[in-house]
């Protein structure tokens, strides 16, 4: 069963909806300067109230690797995903603080994805923007990635319209969706129900 994600919390009403439908993760901005960046103070209200059976993913740009940790290690997040120029290098130094699972954000442009770290555990796809770094909403090219030796997880312009598809033509390990479940600029409880329920039936026998 594919795997399903929503990022870009900032709206504690959406909790009730979450915990009856329990996607498998859920994932906020915790790098500031974003349109949908949230302080940490949030996210641990927000999980206070949230089921346990959904997993917190931590969204970082270029941060601090300390920090990460330590909100990885206060139980602030569950998982970790990177959307900025991280590399080897700082992964390697990130695990070596906090045993974490790493997402590691690849652009993708043309139908080409740009490389990723090898020491990253899952490889998020979406669509390239240097600036907004992702949740823009703009769908990508969906095809599989064979040279991807990782778990993938795609985004870039998913919605509850075509997660289904999407997933038939790449069959990936799971979906994640942001802009693609809001209805200006926020997030919409119709739009995230249907989502959710729709990927669940995206079962391609994995």
């Amino acid at each position: 069963m594919v795997k399903v994600k929503v990022c870009g919390m900032t709206d504690m009403s959406l909790v009730p909806l979450l915990n009856k439908l329990t996607p498998d993760y859920v994932g906020f901005i915790l790098t500031a300067g974003f349109k949908r960046s949230v302080s940490d103070e949030f996210v641990k209200n927000f999980s206070s109230r949230l089921s346990p059976a959904i997993r917190r993913v931590g969204v970082f740009v270029n941060d601090d690797v300390c920090r990460i940790a330590r909100m990885v290690e206060d139980g602030i997040i569950d998982a970790v995903q990177l959307h900025g120029d991280e590399d080897g290098e700082y992964i390697q130094k990130l695990k070596s603080l906090t045993p974490v699972a790493v997402i590691k954000a690849v652009g993708v442009e043309g139908g080409r994805a740009e490389s990723y770290p090898e020491n990253c555990d899952m490889v998020l796809l979406d669509a390239y923007d240097k600036v907004a770094r992702g949740g823009t909403g703009r769908r990508i090219e969906w095809r599989r990635y064979p040279e991807i030796k990782k778990p993938v997880i795609l985004a870039g312009g998913i919605t509850p319209e075509n997660v289904c598809e999407a997933v038939s033509l790449v069959r990936p390990w799971g979906v994640d969706a942001s802009g693609g479940v809001e209805r200006d600029g926020k997030k919409d409880i119709d739009k995230i129900r249907d989502y959710i329920l729709k990927a669940r039936e995206c079962n391609y026998g994995k």
